[in-house]
């Protein structure tokens, strides 16, 4: 999986969880449990959801170990998936 590949799935997933608005989930159960991501790569997978924040596709927020997220937007999100070539969820498009 590439950046951009791993950068979808966790969107998609997200998406597909509803976690957004007041539902929150811990960067470590969506990249190691919920996404589709290969062992070896939810390091970098980590890595990346900073990317994501900084992109405005995901908020994180929370101190210390655990380190909360949702998606900003659903709309957003969407977006981002139609932009970057991912699968969207059924029921969003």
């Amino acid at each position: 999986m590439d950046d951009q590949e791993i950068k979808n799935e966790i969107v998609n997933t997200m998406l597909h969880k509803r976690i957004v608005g007041a539902k929150k989930a811990q960067v470590t159960t969506v990249v190691g449990r919920y996404a589709a991501i290969p062992s070896h790569a939810e390091g970098r997978a980590k890595e990346l959801v900073e990317e994501l924040v900084q992109e405005g596709v995901v908020e994180q927020y929370g101190g210390g170990h655990r380190s909360n997220i949702h998606l900003s937007d659903v709309d957003r999100s969407v977006e981002y998936l139609k932009e970057n070539d991912g699968d969207i969820p059924f029921g969003f498009d």
